[in-house]
C-alpha cells in the first residue's frame, strides 16, 4: 500500500541491577524524568498482534499481559542478591480516569502468572514479570529488588533477567513469610565463540534460504565467526568469492519493539556471486527446491564428484572450513515456472508480501484461480514475477504448480469495462482472458487497480445510469505488462471487494451509507466482535489476578451492542458469547452482512523486553487508508475517556483491520499486566464506559464521512 511505519526504539535496561520503584497508584505514569536521567544506556520505544499477524496479531512470545507494581532497571553497578536495594523517591501520582483496585486481605500466597514456570525468553537484558500475592497489605521481593503491590495483591516488575534464569520471590504480611521460585529458560543468545582458536559458527552459515533463483541472480553467503580474518567461498568449479568482514549485528523487532545490538567479539562475513547452474550439497538429506525437477539436480551432484561450495576462514595460520551445505536450482529466466493460486483458506485468498519472513506488510491479496508467473523460491514461499522491478512472495502450500513448459500469462484487458451503480456500490467488470495477479491501490477519492502481465486496450467504458459516485476513470500503461486503471470518486471511498466471474474481475467500489446527523447510526449495519475465542484455547492476555482478555472483551461487547441498538443501529455480531468463532471466520462474516462498520475489541500486551511503564497506553489499529479515520476517532473517545498515555493509531498487518468492504479498526483501550488497569476491567462501570467511547467513536466518525439519501436499488 506504500505505507511507511516508522517503530520507536524500546527501551529497557542495559547491563542495570538496581531498580526504581514507583508506587501502585501511579500504575500507568511515565517515569520521572529525574529518574528516567538516572538510567544509563536506555533506549525507549504481540499479542494480539501474532494471532493477528499472518491470520493473527502479535508475533511475540509473551501471553497478553498486565499488571502494576512498578519497577524499573536502573542505575549500572550490580547490587547484591541478598540485600534489597533502598528504593529511590517516586514521582507524584496523577493517576488516570480509573478506579483504584479494591483493597483484598485474603490468605499471603506467591501466584506468579508471568513468565510461566520452564517457559523459554529469547535474552533481552530484562523484562517484565507480574502476578499476585492474595493480599494488599504484603511487602514483597524479587532477586532482593522491593516491588510495590497493588491494594488488590496485584504486581507488577521490570527487573534484569537472572542470569541463572531464576527468579527468587519473598512475599511478608502480618508477621507471616512466603517464598517461592519461577525459573525460566533463556533461549535464542548467539553461540559464543571458543576462548582459543580460529571459529566458524556453523549454525550461522547461510545462502539466504534460498532454493530457486534464476540464471545469474546473486546470492549472498554469509556466517559468523572469529574476528579478523580472511573469508571466502570456494564453490565446485573451483570459483572463489572473496567474503567482507562487518560487525555482527542482532535484531529484535516485533509490537513497540525494534532493537539492533552489535554483538562482541564476533564478526560476520558475507559476499554473493552470481548463479551459474544448479548448486547441490552431497548431503542428499538437505532439502531441495520444489521448482526444478528433481533429475536435474541429481545430473548436477553427479557432474560435481560430490564436491560442494565450501567457506574458508583464515588467520594468520589457522584455516577453518566449513560447508555450504545448501541446495540452490537454477532457473532459466526466459522459462519461468506457471502455477495458480489454489489456497485451502477459507476465504479462498492468497496473501503476496514484498519478502520473505516475518514482520512484512502482505500487499497483494489474489483470489484462487490466479494464475502466477514463479521465478524463485525461499523458506517455503515462491517469488511471483509481476512487474519490472516489481515481485511478491506467497506461501508455496498455497499454489498449484503447472506442468514445466506452461508459458507465463499475458492477456489485454478490455476491450469493455463496465460500471455497473448499485444502492451503496458500483460494480466494476474488467473482461480479460485469463486471471492475471493485480494489486488494489485505495486513496480517500480514489482507487486504483494494477494487472500485471497485462496490456490495456480499453475500447469500450461504460459508466451505467445515474452514477453519482464514480466522477471519471483514466488509465495508463506502465510498462509493457503493467496496465493501471483509476476510478476518481465524487466521495470518499467506504471500502473494495473483488471476486473472478468466468474471465472476469468484478471490483465492487463501496459508497459511504447516507445517514441522518441527528442519529447518525440509525439503519447502518456495525459488526461487533470480542476479540479472541478463535479456538478453545484463544483466551488473549491475562491480567496479575487471572483476569482473561477473552471475558474482558466479551463484557465490553455485550454492553456496546444495546447502546447501538439504541441508536437504531443493525448489530452484527460477530463473537458476542463464548462461541468459538474462528478468526479466520471473522471478516467473512462482516463481509457477507454487508456491513457499514466493523470494530474487534481487544486489550493489549507486550513482547518480551518491552519496558511497559515507559510504553503502555492506548492504541488503535487500521490496515486500509479508508479505515484510517475511524481509527482516529475510536484513539481520541478512548484517550479522552480513560487518560492514558496516548500511543497514536497504528497501521499493522492484523487479520480483522485488513478487512476491505468497510471502515474496520481493532482497538485497545488499556494492558491487562497493571494491577490498575486490570481490576478496572472488572469493574462493571468501566466496561460501560469503554462501550460508550466506541459507540461516540463511530458516531463521530460517520457524521464526518457519510452523505445523503440512496436513490438506487440494492441488487
Amino acid at each position: 500500500m506504500g505505507v511507511a511505519v516508522a517503530i520507536p526504539r524500546l527501551r529497557v535496561s542495559r547491563g542495570c541491577t538496581e531498580p526504581v520503584v514507583i508506587p501502585a497508584q501511579a500504575g500507568i505514569q511515565p517515569l520521572d524524568p529525574r529518574l528516567r536521567d538516572a538510567c544509563a544506556g536506555m533506549t525507549t520505544p504481540d499479542s494480539d498482534g501474532a494471532r493477528q499477524m499472518r491470520t493473527l496479531m502479535f508475533s511475540a512470545a509473551p501471553l497478553r499481559i498486565l499488571a502494576s507494581a512498578l519497577v524499573v532497571a536502573c542505575g549500572c553497578a550490580p547490587a547484591s542478591r541478598g540485600v534489597a536495594p533502598t528504593p529511590a523517591p517516586a514521582p507524584t501520582p496523577v493517576g488516570p480516569r480509573l478506579p483504584q483496585p479494591p483493597t483484598v486481605l485474603g490468605d499471603l500466597r506467591i501466584e506468579v502468572v508471568y513468565p510461566p514456570e520452564g517457559s523459554t525468553i529469547t535474552p533481552v537484558d530484562s523484562n517484565f514479570i507480574f502476578g499476585n500475592v492474595g493480599r494488599g497489605d504484603a511487602s514483597l521481593t524479587i532477586n532482593g529488588a522491593p516491588v510495590e503491590v497493588a491494594q488488590n495483591g496485584a504486581w507488577l516488575a521490570f527487573l534484569p533477567l537472572p542470569e541463572d534464569g531464576v527468579y527468587q520471590l519473598g512475599a511478608t504480611a502480618q508477621g507471616q513469610t512466603v517464598s517461592a521460585t519461577r525459573t525460566i529458560q533463556l533461549s535464542g543468545a548467539a553461540r559464543l565463540p571458543p576462548s582459543t582458536g580460529l571459529w566458524i559458527d556453523e549454525e550461522s552459515v547461510s545462502a539466504g534460504d534460498v532454493s530457486t533463483a534464476v540464471r545469474g541472480e546473486p546470492i549472498e553467503v554469509s556466517f559468523r565467526g572469529s574476528p579478523a580474518g580472511i573469508a571466502r567461498l570456494i564453490l565446485p568449479d573451483g570459483t572463489v568469492v572473496p567474503l567482507v568482514e562487518r560487525e555482527a549485528v542482532n535484531r529484535s523487532s516485533g509490537f513497540l519493539l525494534d532493537v539492533a545490538e552489535t554483538e562482541a567479539g564476533v564478526s560476520e562475513y558475507v559476499g554473493s556471486f552470481p548463479l551459474a547452474s544448479h548448486l547441490v550439497a552431497a548431503d542428499p538429506q538437505v532439502d531441495g527446491p520444489t521448482l526444478i525437477p528433481a533429475e536435474g539436480l541429481y545430473q548436477q551432484r553427479t557432474q560435481q564428484a560430490q564436491e560442494e561450495p565450501i567457506l574458508e576462514l583464515t588467520r594468520g595460520v589457522e584455516v577453518v572450513r566449513v560447508p555450504l551445505n545448501t541446495t540452490i536450482g537454477m532457473l532459466d529466466p526466459m522459462h519461468p515456472r506457471v502455477g495458480v493460486v489454489a489456497t485451502s483458506r477459507a476465504d479462498g485468498m492468497l496473501a503476496g508480501q514484498r519478502a520473505v519472513g516475518p514482520d512484512q506488510a502482505w500487499d497483494f491479496f489474489w483470489p484462487n484461480g490466479t494464475r502466477l508467473t514463479i521465478d524463485g523460491e525461499a523458506a517455503g514461499f515462491y517469488r511471483v514475477r509481476l512487474g519490472p522491478n516489481t515481485t511478491s512472495w506467497v506461501s508455496a502450500d498455497g499454489v498449484q504448480l503447472l506442468p514445466v513448459g506452461t508459458p507465463p500469462v499475458r492477456v489485454v484487458v478490455g476491450p469493455a469495462i463496465e460500471l455497473v451503480p448499485y444502492a451503496e456500490w458500483v460494480d466494476v467488470r474488467f473482461s480479460m482472458s485469463e486471471r492475471v495477479p493485480f494489486r488494489i491501490d485505495p486513496a480517500k477519492d480514489r482507487l486504483s487497480i494494477e494487472f500485471y502481465g497485462a496490456t490495456g486496450s480499453p475500447a469500450y467504458v461504460g459508466y451505467g445510469p445515474e452514477n453519482d459516485f464514480v466522477d471519471l476513470v483514466d488509465w495508463e500503461q506502465l510498462t509493457d505488462d503493467v496496465f493501471r486503471f483509476n476510478l476518481n470518486l465524487d466521495e470518499p471511498l467506504w471500502g473494495f471487494r473483488y471476486r473472478w466471474e468466468d474471465r472476469y474481475l468484478v471490483l465492487q467500489v463501496r459508497r459511504p451509507p447516507r445517514i441522518d446527523p441527528s442519529s447518525p447510526l440509525s439503519g447502518l449495519r456495525i459488526a461487533v466482535d470480542a476479540g479472541h475465542k478463535g479456538s478453545e484455547d484463544d483466551t488473549g492476555a491475562v491480567g496479575p489476578t487471572w483476569l482473561r482478555e477473552v471475558d474482558a472483551t466479551l463484557s465490553v461487547v455485550q454492553q456496546l451492542i444495546p447502546m447501538l441498538e439504541a441508536a437504531g443501529a443493525e448489530v452484527v455480531p460477530i463473537r458476542t458469547d463464548e462461541t468459538i468463532v474462528p478468526l479466520i471466520e471473522r471478516p467473512i462474516r462482516a463481509m457477507e452482512s454487508n456491513a457499514h462498520l466493523f470494530v474487534s475489541v481487544h486489550f493489549n500486551a507486550f513482547p518480551n523486553g518491552v519496558n511497559p511503564f515507559e510504553n503502555h497506553g492506548t492504541t488503535d489499529f487500521y490496515y486500509w487508508p479508508q479505515s484510517l479515520g475511524f481509527a482516529r476517532n475510536m484513539q481520541r473517545e478512548l484517550v479522552a475517556e480513560f487518560g492514558l498515555p496516548n500511543r497514536g493509531i497504528r497501521f499493522q498487518n492484523l487479520a480483522l483491520p485488513r478487512t476491505p468492504w468497510m471502515p474496520s479498526v481493532l482497538t485497545e483501550t488499556m494492558f491487562m499486566m497493571f494491577p490498575q488497569q486490570e481490576a478496572s476491567l472488572r469493574d462493571p462501570t468501566v466496561i460501560r464506559r469503554i462501550a460508550a467511547a466506541h459507540l461516540r467513536a463511530m458516531e463521530s466518525f460517520v457524521r464526518q464521512q457519510a452523505g445523503g439519501e440512496a436513490s438506487l436499488p440494492t441488487p
